[in-house]
């Protein structure tokens, strides 16, 4: 029996062609896909920032929503005893050391906050008194800075920091 193509030379892919061409696909849907993953990563990035941002914004309002002098007179800051959560605290200075772990968050609301972009952050407050050039050390500070700092594993996202003043 006679076959057409006996005789001739059959053209086909060598193992090591095959082996190449596949290398270079894998290459090339890496270099294709990379750019998407990145972007997809970006965008959670940016998520995060975003949502870390509306939380630190959201306590520094409360904060500043509490009169600047304790109204059971003078203290240091921090929280005096029987402050023993957050809805207790009753003036700025309550909130020095105040901290919320990842996870942990709560809102104005009371509830906690629940978003996929607030997995892994955490928040912290510190509040230290300043007196100014020239003011007098002997009469109590007039100024306090608030500074609300945002985590996401430990490493800094947003700090958001006020001067406040007492009018009194």
């Amino acid at each position: 029996m006679n076959y057409p193509w006996q005789g001739q030379v059959a053209k086909a892919f060598t193992l090591a062609e095959a082996l190449i061409a596949s290398a270079l696909l894998a290459a090339s849907i890496t270099a294709i896909t990379l750019p998407f993953t990145a972007s997809a990563h970006n965008q959670q990035d940016e998520a995060r920032r975003t949502v870390a941002v509306s939380l630190a914004q959201e306590l520094m309002e409360e904060i500043l929503s509490k009169p600047f002098r304790d109204p059971d007179g003078p203290s240091a800051p921090g929280p005096e005893s029987g402050e023993t959560s957050r809805s207790l605290l009753d003036n700025l200075d309550d909130y020095h050391g105040f901290f919320e772990p990842a996870g942990q968050l709560i809102g104005l609301d009371g509830q906690r906050v629940t978003t996929p972009a607030s997995t892994g952050l955490s928040r912290s407050v510190t509040a230290t008194y300043v007196y100014l050039s020239g003011q007098s050390t002997a009469k109590p500070p007039s100024y306090l800075r608030i500074i609300v700092t945002v985590y996401y594993r430990g490493q800094v996202v947003v700090c958001l920091s006020r001067l406040a003043y007492d009018l009194t």
